[in-house]
């Protein structure tokens, strides 16, 4: 799990994660470290520029957010294979801190998804699980010739688990999304897929469960970790 949690100024001088994570989480496994702009701007801008900025621009109302940001501070919890989730929890619990204290913007790197300091900070410790608040599902509108076009999961790597992505046509970027949406949610809760797994799609198709291995028919979509790809 990794966050990085954007401020104008230096706004975390302690951190007090009392009543606000959950009991058991991996507070021994939590890292939270301070980069200056002044001090690393290639770490700091690296999180600001390129794909990242692009999706920025879509998600947050002003990159004056990001943009004006003199430091980030980087929220990461490292677990090989979580028994739970409070990991999870943990690292949203000092992001909400930081926005409550007046970090701007966070962006969670391995979902690629950005949000307001607004949106984090009245987040409920208590809140139940939602896959789709860790993960995205992104279609890329660029068609593989011989694949389709790419739908994939960001994100799974939270859960140790591979991320997930097929090659559909056009017309079938929405179904492929829902299906997506719920093998990532049994993922999430513990259930494994290995490769050779067949999957009933509809009562009436079937996908087969192989590794994710790009070449000349299956681009690259540059994911953070391991993939498995299902084929029909």
């Amino acid at each position: 799990m990794l966050l990085v949690v954007f401020a104008v100024d230096e706004v975390l001088t302690g951190l007090d994660l009392t009543g606000v994570v959950p009991a058991g989480a991996p507070v021994d496994a939590l890292d939270v470290r301070l980069h200056r702009h002044s001090e690393n701007p290639e770490w700091v801008d690296g999180f600001r520029s390129g794909p990242l900025r692009d999706l920025a621009a879509r998600e947050l109302p002003d990159l004056r957010l990001i943009d004006d940001a003199t430091c980030c501070y980087s929220v990461q919890v490292r677990m090989p294979d979580p028994a739970d989730l409070t990991h999870l929890q943990l690292a949203w619990a000092v992001a909400a801190a930081a926005c409550r204290a007046g970090a701007t913007a966070v962006l969670d790197v391995f979902a690629h998804d950005w949000s307001l300091a607004s949106s984090i900070a009245g987040l409920d410790p208590n809140r139940p699980f939602t896959v789709l608040r860790e993960i995205s599902v992104v279609a890329e509108s660029d068609e593989s010739p011989g694949f389709g076009h790419a739908v994939h999961t960001r994100g799974m790597l939270k859960f140790g688990r591979p991320d997930l992505i097929m090659g559909v046509p056009r017309d079938e970027i929405g179904e492929a999304a829902q299906i997506l949406n719920q093998l990532a949610g049994m993922l999430a809760e513990g259930h494994v897929l290995e490769p050779g797994r067949q999957l009933r799609i509809d009562g009436e198709r079937t996908l087969t469960v192989v590794p994710y291995l790009p070449d000349t028919r299956i681009p690259d979509v540059k994911l953070i970790g391991d993939g498995l790809l299902l084929e029909p």
